[in-house]
């Protein structure tokens, strides 16, 4: 799987929503522990757009709703032939534990970060181009000086309350995603539309391609079909849609 690029493309706003959370969660996660000045600041831009989404989205209610659905769709196959009950019933109490954890929490996330005399001068300063330059906040020049350990010790701080909600949506994203199977097509002249099941509606669209293929899929759909373009890469001027046969692999997730 080393030479496939994996494509993803949500077909809701809150599949949407989610996965922009896990992009900057893992973007934090693999900065956390680097140490350098500029992986320490990539953390804390990450950290702050995770603070706007929060922001603007009652991502906490968003993600009890979907773990809900889970729990109701799944509870509904207890008594189905050829179930593995063993793995279901893992399942169901992964969703319930994470349930309980989200409840606990306030319903407005993110006040440890809020609350932050540090952080909000950063964040005051992120829609000025170059704003966090040492000269603009001394305060955090100093911090993302420190030592590596200090450093990972405040953004696990920082993290700490909303953690629970990046286990919770790690869980929802990995059922989702394993809810589908990859199926080989062949996109006729760079081009490929599948009818969808209204009745089952298609959450999360995965293409895997070779990356020697240069070639990307641009993705547009809606409950009713998806199409799929598959343009060429070029780093200057306007990409144009590929006019040969292209193989790929295509999954579904429909959880």
């Amino acid at each position: 799987m080393s030479n496939i690029i994996l494509y993803e493309q949500p077909l809701n706003e809150r599949i949407r929503a989610f996965l922009r959370l896990e992009h900057l969660f893992s973007q934090i996660t693999h900065f956390q522990d680097c140490g350098s000045v500029f992986d320490s600041h990539a953390s804390v831009s990450a950290l702050i757009e995770i603070l706007t989404i929060l922001d603007r989205t009652d991502i906490r209610s968003e993600a009890l709703k979907e773990i809900d659905r889970h729990v109701a769709g799944l509870s509904r196959l207890l008594d189905a032939p050829g179930v593995d009950r063993e793995c279901l019933d893992k399942t169901l109490r992964q969703l319930t534990g994470q349930s309980q954890k989200l409840q606990q929490l306030p319903s407005k996330l993110g006040s440890e970060i809020r609350d932050n005399d540090l952080l909000n001068s950063v964040r005051q300063r992120t829609n000025i181009t170059g704003g966090t330059c040492g000269f603009d906040i001394p305060a955090y020049h100093f911090w993302l000086n420190q030592s590596t350990r200090t450093k990972a010790d405040s953004l696990s701080h920082w993290l700490s309350e909303i953690n629970p909600l990046h286990k919770g949506i790690a869980l929802l994203l990995s059922l989702t995603r394993n809810s589908g199977d990859f199926e080989v097509q062949t996109a006729e002249l760079g081009f490929f539309q599948r009818s969808l099941d209204t009745q089952n509606p298609c959450q999360l669209l995965r293409i895997a391609l070779n990356a020697d293929s240069e070639a990307y899929p641009e993705v547009s759909g809606n409950k009713h079909r998806i199409n799929v373009r598959f343009l060429n890469y070029t780093e200057g001027g306007r990409p144009k849609q590929i006019n040969h046969p292209l193989e790929f692999e295509i999954s579904c997730c429909t959880i």
